[in-house]
């Protein structure tokens, strides 16, 4: 029997398409649509460009369409990035043939519907917010080429509006519109009626009630002010500004930095008193070690033996960072520094909250100073496993029977405490690990025939030790 032919459906579809007639069409298109959301949206971004409706209403209406159409699509995120990533594409496309008017109206309107989904979901949110940013792209671009006196006129009113919504507030977006406003500033007028906005944010923050958020955003203003002054040439004026705002913590710090970079040792350590002073009146959670570093960077720029040793140590007993102990060490000749060295192992045991972090930094000066009588007396006080292990390099050839009886405690306690096959085969992987030592094959055997008996109700305990070979 002779086989029909086959068609493919692309084969099929064309010559059919040509036999319908136009309203026919139509009426099937409209009708799909009315079924069929996706292919509705589809369409509509195809022929965006013949769409009666201007300007940004056309764009509003067609982003809406797109969040509408995918609100219960498993990948939200993705489709709608997607379904916007074919908009800004014609608006790339409008842009190489100088057609500016469309991209900004899609630039606008993708901002203000875009911006309120970003956050939802943390892990996808950056498919969207993408989005925004090529939308703040598509702006610079039409501001910084030849697009016309008007439309850069209008985008800077637009984002002279923007910048300030309070919904733009903590999403970064703001960032984006300051920015818009700086580049768009292209004239004296519009440079100044920014100036004047910029300051009168500035005011209205510093008035508020002082908190994390009200001080950010004081700075946040600032910084955007410092940055308008450089563009406009006034870099005095934005220099002042820092010198005005004090008050400000990375504003002091900056000057200090300046101040230390042309060698004003004394302004640099001025700043720092009173900078110091003010943290110490906030309270203790406001105190931070940053100043004291900075103290100790100046005292060894001046070779300042007496505050080396005192912001040094000060560091050394915040942070317990070696590399602070090594400076003050650098201070003192050998004889004169063992007796500096105990004065420090002192200060430290007194120390009100000494705990594992005074321990650590106790093993820290030990393995320094290479007094390894004292790491091993340090270790066999705090017999835990982790601690064994973390030292064990150092002291298993110089102790090695008493490393293998650290272990034994250690590990006694260990398994009393641990349940579970993962800790179960670390135990044994501990047991192998003595057996290269003196005594150790001994210990291995009799703590695995202890932990046998002692647990023979962990299955899976019995199990992994019964892995062993002596």
């Amino acid at each position: 029997m002779e086989k029909a032919p086959h068609h493919s459906t692309s084969a099929l579809l064309a010559p059919l398409l040509k036999k319908v007639k136009d309203k026919e069409l139509r009426e099937f298109m409209e009708s799909y649509a009315a079924q069929n959301t996706a292919f509705e949206t589809e369409f509509l971004l195809k022929f965006a460009d013949r769409l009666k409706i201007s300007g940004k209403e056309k764009y509003l209406l067609l982003i809406e369409q797109v969040i509408r159409d995918n609100e219960k699509e498993n990948h939200y995120f993705q489709t709608v990035a997607t379904r916007l990533d074919a908009l800004l594409q014609q608006a790339a496309d409008q842009l190489a043939i100088k057609n500016y008017l469309d991209p900004f109206y899609l630039a606008i309107a993708l901002i203000e519907l875009i911006h309120p989904l970003i956050g939802r979901e943390e892990d996808q949110e950056f498919l969207l917010r993408g989005k925004v940013i090529k939308s703040f792209s598509l702006l610079d671009t039409i501001v910084n080429i030849d697009a016309g006196t008007q439309l850069k006129e209008l985008i800077f009113e637009t984002a002279l509006q923007e910048a300030t919504r309070p919904e733009y507030r903590n999403t970064g977006i703001e960032d984006y519109w300051f920015d818009l406003l700086s580049d768009a500033a292209k004239n004296e007028e519009q440079q100044f009626r920014l100036l004047n906005l910029l300051d009168q944010l500035i005011t209205e923050t510093g008035s508020r009630q002082k908190n994390t958020i009200n001080e950010r955003y004081e700075e946040f203003f600032l910084r955007k002010k410092m940055q308008l002054l450089e563009s406009m040439g006034r870099k005095e004026d934005a220099q002042k500004v820092v010198e005005d705002n004090l008050r400000i913590r990375t504003f002091r710090r900056q000057l200090i930095d300046e101040y230390i970079l042309k060698n004003d040792f004394d302004a640099a350590k001025e700043l720092l008193k009173e900078s110091k002073r003010s943290d110490q009146q906030k309270g203790r959670l406001y105190e931070s070690s940053e100043w004291d570093e900075l103290i100790l960077k100046i005292a060894l720029l001046e070779n300042d033996v007496r505050n080396i040793r005192q912001t040094g140590l000060r560091l050394f007993y915040d942070q317990f960072r070696i590399e602070y102990y090594r400076t003050v060490k650098t201070t003192y000749d050998a004889e004169k520094w063992r007796p500096e060295v105990e004065k420090i192992i002192s200060t430290l045991k007194a120390e009100t909250h000494f705990g594992l972090k005074g321990i650590r930094a106790l093993a820290t000066i030990f393995i320094e100073e290479k007094n390894w009588p004292r790491l091993l007396a340090l270790v066999q006080k705090n017999a835990s496993l982790e601690f064994a292990e973390d030292y064990y390099d150092l002291l298993k050839d110089k102790f090695p029977e008493e490393i293998v009886e650290i272990y034994r405690k250690a590990l006694r306690r260990y398994a009393e405490q641990n349940m579970g096959r993962e800790h179960y085969e670390y135990v044994v992987k501990i047991l192998r690990k003595i057996q290269s030592l003196p005594t150790g094959v001994e210990i291995s055997k009799t703590l695995a025939t202890e932990f046998k008996v002692i647990y023979s109700n962990r299955r899976n305990m019995v199990k992994a030790l019964n892995k062993l070979v002596f």
